[in-house]
C-alpha cells in the first residue's frame, strides 16, 4: 500500500506539481485547490438540470480552483504578496549640468 502511493505522489510531483516561474502556490495549496475544485465542479455538473444556477455558480468556481491548482498560480495571493512588501522602490537619478 505504501509503494502505491509513493508511487502516486512521485507521479503527481513529476507531472502535475512542476514549479515554474508563475508558480506562487506551495504543493500543499495545489493539491487542496485541485481536489477542491473537482469536487465542486463535479457536484455542479449534477445540479445542472435541478438547480441550473446554482449549477453554474458551482462550475466555475470548481473550474477556478482547478486551474488554481493545477497551474499553481493565483492571482490573488500574488497582489497581496506585492501589497505586503509596501510600494515599488523608485530610482531617483539627479544629473549635474557643468557649463
Amino acid at each position: 500500500m505504501t509503494d502505491i502511493i509513493n508511487n502516486i505522489k512521485d507521479t503527481l510531483e513529476d507531472s502535475l506539481l512542476k514549479e515554474n516561474i508563475n508558480t506562487n502556490l506551495s504543493k500543499t495549496e495545489r493539491v487542496l485547490s485541485a481536489v477542491t475544485g473537482t469536487y465542486i465542479a463535479l457536484k455542479g455538473l449534477g445540479n445542472i438540470f435541478s438547480h441550473p444556477l446554482i449549477a453554474t455558480g458551482e462550475l466555475i468556481i470548481g473550474y477556478s480552483l482547478l486551474n488554481r491548482g493545477l497551474t499553481g498560480h493565483c492571482a490573488i495571493s500574488e497582489r497581496l504578496e506585492r501589497e505586503d512588501c509596501g510600494p515599488e522602490p523608485v530610482l531617483i537619478v539627479k544629473e549635474n549640468v557643468v557649463l
